[in-house]
């Protein structure tokens, strides 16, 4: 990238431990450690009825765990990282965090869902693609 204007000073990575997250997350560290940017990293916790906020084994303690290895492997590259952890839907929460926080580049991975669970479930990336007002980097 030539055009000072054109490199993404800050990139927001979706995470959230799949295997097609991390391909996201590798891709977002190189583009950022190519660049110079600051890496933000978002796990959205999503809402279910079951255990206590406080229950060790809880959905927010999953995340944070996920979150802080995540965190720990761009760090390893001499990254500078901030982390976000919304609760909710992933798809509105992640355009919601870029807009708030900044963001000039998105990064999410994407899996191969069959018909009846992206109907059902709907893509998150594909929602990302439609809705964010940055630019959207889809790691496949």
């Amino acid at each position: 990238m030539t055009d000072p204007e054109l490199r993404p000073r800050r990139i927001l990575v979706a995470f959230d431990g799949t295997p097609e997250a991390t391909r996201a997350l590798d891709l977002a560290g190189a583009l950022a450690a190519g660049v110079g940017a600051e890496v933000g990293i978002v796990s959205v916790v999503p809402v279910r009825l079951g255990p206590p906020a406080d229950d060790p084994w809880s959905d927010r303690s999953e995340h944070a765990a996920e979150l802080h290895k995540a965190e720990q492997a761009l760090s390893a590259r001499g990254l500078r990282t901030t982390t976000h952890e919304p609760t909710g839907d992933a798809g509105p929460l992640i355009v919601r965090v870029a807009r708030e926080f900044g963001y000039d580049l998105i990064v999410v991975g994407s899996r191969e869902l069959d018909p009846l669970r992206r109907a059902l479930l709907g893509s998150v990336s594909r929602y990302v693609v439609r809705h964010a007002d940055v630019s959207v980097l889809i790691a496949r």
